[in-house]
């Protein structure tokens, strides 16, 4: 007798078997409806597993989509995060923002038009710290109707970010509203250029004891001609900081260029070396004295609007 029949005139129970191998033997005793049956049920079977384990990932998806968009990438609202980095942003106003470290974002956490100024204010620099020694800076002119955004970038600030009490050395970038001053740089100057820009030569020097720029390469402080700061300060403009020059506090901090592989600064404020051209444009269609510079980490401008120091 063929194995898995029950015997005749006994109620002995036929050997275990394999559940597929049961279906198997089954098969060819149904009738055909009963064969379709059982093929769809095994399909949706297979369909509503394939359904559960696609519901399962889609958790980690979103996860990493938050993940990222924390780290200041810029994540559409859907589609895979992994698209997130070859992504620009636009904002309200229709300027187009580059995702990456640093970059300008969305939201601007100050309102230009609360800086209080002096009526002679033509210009103004604003750099708004983004976390850890990344920036975004922004750039406006005078208007009849109020500040024009005429620059978005992004940039490095000092390595220990930004301080409003900052200390010689500290590698901080000061927080304040100050009067920017001395264009300089060690390249020529360009068209649109301030009448007052200086091509400084090794004879320069950043003095430490009046924070101003000499002629005199004996003195003690930053040789802003020497190779040393080459790319740094093909452009550059002082901040207007510690002016007083009062020891202990630190000088020679700049808006200048970014030097490739550079991250950070030890308190100056680097921007693209395009970028430190158009604000070095701007100074120079300002009035000497004109030109200010707003410095304070995101959502940190409320001490800052009335902190002119001119």
């Amino acid at each position: 007798m063929p194995d898995g029949e029950i015997r005749k005139g006994r109620n002995e129970p036929r050997p275990a078997e394999g559940i597929w191998e049961s279906m198997e033997k089954s098969v060819y005793k149904l009738p055909v409806i009963n064969i379709v049956s059982r093929l769809l049920a095994c399909a949706l079977f297979v369909s509503a597993a394939v359904v559960v384990s696609s519901a399962a990932a889609m958790p980690v998806r979103a996860e990493s989509a938050v993940i990222r968009a924390g780290s200041g990438e810029t994540v559409p609202p859907s589609g895979p995060a992994s698209a997130a980095s070859d992504l620009s942003a636009e904002d309200t106003s229709g300027v187009m923002i580059g995702v990456g470290p640093g970059a300008a974002s969305r939201a601007i956490s100050f309102d230009v038009s609360r800086f209080s100024l002096p009526e002679n204010a033509e210009a103004l620099v604003v750099v708004e710290g983004s976390g850890g020694s990344t920036c975004r800076v922004y750039a406006y002119t005078a208007g009849e109707d109020g500040w024009v955004e005429t620059l978005r970038t992004s940039g490095y600030l000092g390595l220990n970010g930004m301080s409003s009490d900052r200390t010689e050395g500290d590698k901080t970038t000061p927080i304040g509203l100050f009067c920017m001053n001395t264009p300089f740089g060690q390249c020529e100057a360009l068209e649109g250029f301030p009448e007052s820009y200086i091509q400084v030569t090794e004879d320069y020097v950043w003095s430490d004891a009046t924070n101003t720029l000499v002629a005199d390469a004996d003195a003690q402080g930053e040789h802003v001609g020497t190779h040393w700061y080459a790319g740094y300060y093909d452009y550059a403009i002082d901040m207007g900081y510690n002016r007083e020059a009062i020891a202990g506090k630190g000088s020679a901090l700049f808006l200048h260029c970014i030097r490739e592989g550079r991250v950070d600064t030890s308190g100056c404020v680097a921007i693209p070396r395009e970028d430190m051209i158009a604000v070095m444009k701007l100074y120079g269609a300002c009035a000497e004295g004109a030109c200010y510079i707003a410095l304070a980490p995101e959502g940190g401008f409320e001490a800052v609007y009335d902190s002119c120091d001119m």
